[in-house]
């Protein structure tokens, strides 16, 4: 992928719920001060904790309804002189505080989850979303009205990329499963994600909100937040870890300032599945398995070397790349460049006339199992039936036919 470079640096990074965003900012701010970047000019903008402020100020504003003195300090906040000097923002401020105090709302421990979930905080919520909308993009114009060379944002919101269209967009994504098991494991996120009774209630509720998050960009902006036009980079931080996130994520932005070649998409060699033989994929006409493994530890991964697969029902397949993605596995990379160039009952016109799916059907267990230890070089835990176990459970049926 080629394109102009950016005026400044500006990275937008959005994300499916439990993607790692704030990890991999965490982490890309720790990669760009060993570059050379000082804090001060290192520019973290989160629209999450702009929604945060705004609904802290709205609910100590109600809280204090009857306390004058306390209410004339809260009024001279920031946030809330941009609601109460807009007449129309005014008004529905108003008539959502006289609905609580007409229902006897208990606000003494109101939060934001319970401002998320009422319907009689919607036209709030709407005026929120409004108000950051349209800060986010005014940021963006002022910073692109200079040029600030030494500098870099990064603005973390699902919006961003719209709402600063001149800027490096990426998006992070996960599996389901992974996504229901780090709710369930991790016990730091707050009470919106805890007391799961087993990993698949976390699971079934996280997949809940990432559809209805998407369901509703797309009612209030028209934006399709899983519209992969919209990213320049999209990255599956499923099984990769947060310092490979980072460096990928800058190496990108480089080639893209730099006007050279890279891939858009990024996931683990581990979600890959082999479809050629081991002897195959450690021989070879022109580089053996070996030379792959010498030209990744000496260069890296170069980052416009997809691995060329198909996508059948939501399962890539190797049909160009075997080589290249088990060597990046053996010396322990989490990341590889790819592209899908056939879906489902797509045909594969690159490389024969038969459909993704029918090729597909030709995998074979002995050629997954014996992969296997390529990956187990540096995951001693790995194996296939763990990421894979319904496809490993029918090829184990078909081979005991």
């Amino acid at each position: 992928m080629k394109e102009q470079k950016l005026k400044n640096r500006i990275i937008t990074i959005s994300g499916e719920p439990v993607s790692g965003k704030g990890t991999t900012i965490k982490e890309l701010i720790k990669q760009l001060e060993t570059q050379g970047y000082s804090r001060e000019n290192i520019h973290l903008e989160s629209t999450g904790n702009d929604f945060r402020r705004y609904f802290n100020s709205i609910i100590d504003l109600i809280r204090n309804i009857n306390n004058s003195n306390e209410m004339a300090n809260i009024k001279e906040r920031e946030e809330i002189q941009r609601i109460i000097n807009c007449e129309e923002y005014r008004k529905i401020l108003s008539k959502t505080i006289a609905k609580l105090i007409k229902s006897n709302t208990d606000v003494t421990n109101f939060s934001i989850e319970d401002a998320n979930n009422r319907e009689d905080f919607a036209e709030i919520r709407n005026i929120v979303d409004t108000l950051i909308d349209e800060g986010m993009k005014q940021r963006g114009i002022e910073i692109n009205n200079g040029s600030h060379p030494n500098e870099i944002w990064i603005i973390d919101s699902r919006l961003a990329f719209n709402n600063i269209p001149k800027s490096f967009s990426v998006r992070l994504t996960t599996t389901p499963k992974i996504a229901g098991e780090r709710l369930f494991n991790d016990r730091t996120r707050g009470n919106e994600d805890s007391n799961y009774k087993d990993i698949k209630e976390a699971m079934e509720e996280r997949e809940k909100r990432r559809l209805g998050e998407n369901k509703r960009y797309m009612k209030r902006y028209g934006v399709d937040l899983t519209d992969e036009d919209n990213y320049k980079l999209i990255i599956d931080t499923s099984y990769s870890t947060p310092t490979e996130i980072a460096d990928t994520i800058i190496k990108c932005v480089n080639c893209y300032e730099k006007n050279e070649d890279f891939s858009k998409k990024w996931a683990s060699p581990k979600i890959f599945l082999p479809l050629q033989h081991e002897r195959d994929t450690l021989g070879g006409l022109l580089y053996t398995f070996e030379d792959m493994i010498k030209s990744i530890n000496e260069l890296g991964y170069l980052p416009n070397k997809n691995i060329e697969v198909i996508n059948v029902d939501g399962l890539n397949y190797i049909i160009e790349g075997h080589h290249r993605n088990f060597a990046a596995a053996y010396v322990g990379k989490t990341l590889v460049p790819y592209e899908v160039i056939a879906k489902d009952d797509e045909q594969i016109e690159k490389y024969t006339k038969n459909t993704a799916r029918e090729v597909a059907e030709r995998e074979d267990l002995s050629n997954i199992i014996a992969h296997e230890w390529m990956i187990a070089k540096t995951d001693k835990n790995f194996q296939y039936r763990k990421i894979f176990p319904e496809l490993i459970q029918k090829l184990t049926i078909q081979e005991q036919r």
